[in-house]
């Protein structure tokens, strides 16, 4: 790999000293190529002038924009302990690596970015001797003000860059402490941002028993030029002359503190908060997080059935939705700890997935379903939640799964994720109440293969506990620690656990994009009495997704939506009118892609499977595919 050297047009820079390095710190952009890069080469702005020593775009080209001799405004306030020192402010004995990023926890590294950082570090720490704790994110050195590189695999990447040299363990944290914090850093990035440690929020849910994070609401979107990441103070959210507000959703509420107290004794719920603006704001901003077209509506039988019965559904997660099973159509929509669904002829009638469950054990009857249609539309309930959050089928035997319904630990957050922490192989799984885990026998342990019985725990049974076959399915909750304290107290090797079933892990991955169906008739038919589509139309989509499906409602512009993460939105039937096709001219079924065609990988993985879907149902050609290239008016005004 090459560095290309640049000089910046703003030399917001200091001089450095022989042999100053002696830290690497790894940070997110929070914008997107070309802006950020031109941000950074600019030295920010006179308001805020900053400088980094290296950029790497998502391609993976490397620019060194500050030479390693001189010292970049890149960390601001910052401590760590260095060569077995405290030092405070990092800038003087650091080099900066800024990553092309959102820092959403939730826009992707891709393999090129991955790889030249990895071959950057290994170049650095050889040239400067850095040791293995010295290698940081920008995260570690500002606690509770900055998260970036939000989402960026660390332990992978550190294990990696260190991987021919002696581990120095007297350097690492204790192993139980670096596994609570990656289960707390899947469970945020699964609900779209990270840990805000200079909030009082995740202290406060803990305490109160609200679950994990399910999503993290910002004021401010990140997208843009910005050539910084979000300070933990940028995501307050502003609601009006109601005040500015710290902002965080739970699997049991929504959680908020005033902007100008974020203290432990200001932190409020949702589910407490008295009736009036604030309170219809509030839920209004939690039902837009899980459902940005339609928000939230006092007259929708679902949203009627949820002030009702909120204590038991959970926080919302997804959209109201429409699902199919053969000819029958049902409403839905998904909460953290249980899911509604009405068919679309009866929706006076509300069915939950909880009381499917008791229908199909037998201890309930529900009214119109005979037992086994009520085991079809369970499992169809579950096999859109699986999918949607979890990107695999929905496959009871399976060993998670078996455990997190058995556990009741409500909706899966997002897909499991494989880490590795010293010599030990785990697999991990967010869930509404707990992230779960379990020691894989090898590396390249398939998802689909039971565990063996015996599989042995080894040198890290003491973290992780053993049982007689030597399978382990543990809890985040069952690691014991002060509210809010990210060390664990007492005994660093005490932890409960709870053995595994003999079945596999997961369900098979799921080959089919996530996609939420706001509509009634299927994407296969077309209406009687209506004109053929002539094409299909790619256009690019501003960008955030939450702010464009929210304004989707009165813009009518697209029929499917495609969001960075993959996710489609089908917002309107295939043959009805849009703004963007009337301008066009053309019969033409839309497609928005977030920030315009070509994503990330799972974005144009969506993308190819929707075109290839239409195609067939629709009956056109390769050629009906067009790229709307030049922008409309009606376009430059969103």
């Amino acid at each position: 790999m090459q560095i290309e050297r640049v000089q910046m047009t703003h030399p917001h820079y200091d001089q450095g000293k022989p042999g100053r390095v002696r830290m690497l710190v790894l940070h997110a952009t929070a914008g997107s190529y070309p802006g950020d890069y031109g941000w950074l080469r600019g030295g920010g702005d006179e308001r805020r002038p900053v400088s980094v020593h290296y950029y790497i775009n998502k391609a993976g080209r490397i620019v060194q924009l500050v030479d390693d001799a001189m010292i970049a405004w890149h960390a601001g306030e910052s401590r760590w302990m260095v060569d077995g020192r405290q030092v405070t402010g990092c800038n003087a004995i650091s080099l900066g690596i800024e990553l092309e990023n959102l820092n959403s926890g939730r826009d992707p590294y891709p393999s090129a970015q991955y790889a030249a950082a990895l071959w950057l570090c290994r170049e650095l720490v050889a040239r400067h001797k850095v040791p293995r704790s010295q290698l940081v994110r920008h995260l570690d050195i500002a606690p509770g003000r900055k998260t970036d590189p939000a989402g960026f695999p660390w332990e992978r990447f550190v294990n990696e860059v260190y991987a021919d040299s002696p581990a120095n363990l007297s350097s690492l944290p204790a192993l139980s402490t670096q596994l609570r914090a990656r289960l707390l850093d899947l469970a945020y990035r699964a609900a779209g941002g990270a840990l805000a440690t200079g909030w009082p929020l995740f202290a406060a849910a803990q305490s109160s028993h609200l679950g994990m994070p399910v999503a993290t609401p910002t004021g401010r979107p990140r997208t843009g030029a910005a050539g910084s990441s979000q300070d933990d103070q940028d995501r307050a959210v502003r609601m009006g002359s109601l005040g500015t507000f710290l902002v965080e959703i739970y699997a049991r509420d929504l959680l908020y503190a005033p902007a100008d107290t974020p203290t432990s004794d200001h932190v409020l719920r949702l589910s407490e908060t008295p009736a009036g603006p604030l309170c219809d704001g509030l839920r209004e901003l939690l039902f837009r997080s899980a459902d940005p077209v339609n928000g939230f509506h006092a007259d929708w039988a679902f949203h009627q059935y949820y002030l009702q019965h909120s204590n038991e559904m959970g926080v919302p997660i997804g959209p109201n939705q429409r699902l199919r099973d053969g000819g029958q159509i049902y409403a839905c929509q998904h909460f953290a700890l249980d899911s509604l669904c009405s068919s679309a002829s009866n929706w006076k009638i509300i069915y939950r997935l909880s009381e499917l469950t008791a229908a199909v054990a037998g201890t309930k009857r529900l009214p119109g379903l005979s037992a086994a249609q009520a085991a079809r539309v369970r499992r169809l309930l579950l096999t859109s939640l699986y999918r949607e959050r979890a990107g695999r089928q929905f496959d009871e035997g399976a060993s998670l799964v078996h455990y997190a319904l058995d556990q009741h630990l409500g909706a899966p957050l997002g897909p499991a994720e494989q880490i590795d922490l010293e010599d030990a192989q785990l697999l991990l799984m967010p869930f509404a109440l707990d992230v779960i885990y379990c020691r894989l026998p090898t590396t390249d342990w398939p998802y689909d293969r039971p565990l063996p019985a015996g599989t042995p725990i080894g040198g890290f049974s003491a973290t992780l506990g053993s049982t007689s076959d030597g399978a382990v399915i543990g809890r985040l909750a069952d690691l014991s620690c002060p509210v809010g304290d990210m060390t664990l107290s007492g005994d660093d090797t005490t932890l409960s656990s709870m053995a595994a079933t003999s079945g596999y892990l997961l369900g098979a991955e799921d080959a089919r994009p996530a996609m939420h169906n706001l509509c009634d008739s299927p994407p296969s038919e077309r209406p009687n009495g209506q004109m053929p589509v002539e094409l299909l139309l790619l256009c690019a989509a501003p960008g955030p997704a939450s702010a464009d499906l929210a304004a989707e409602g009165a813009a009518v512009r697209w029929h499917y939506y495609i969001d960075r993460a993959g996710v489609i939105t089908r917002l309107r039937d295939d043959n009805a009118p849009t703004r963007v096709a009337e301008q066009v001219g053309r019969r033409a079924v839309v497609l928005a892609c977030e920030g315009g065609p070509p994503g990330e990988h799972a974005q144009r993985a969506a993308l190819a499977w929707l075109v290839r879907t239409l195609i067939v149902y629709l009956r056109l050609s390769p050629n009906s595919v067009q790229i709307l290239t030049r922008p409309l008016p009606l376009l430059e005004s969103i």
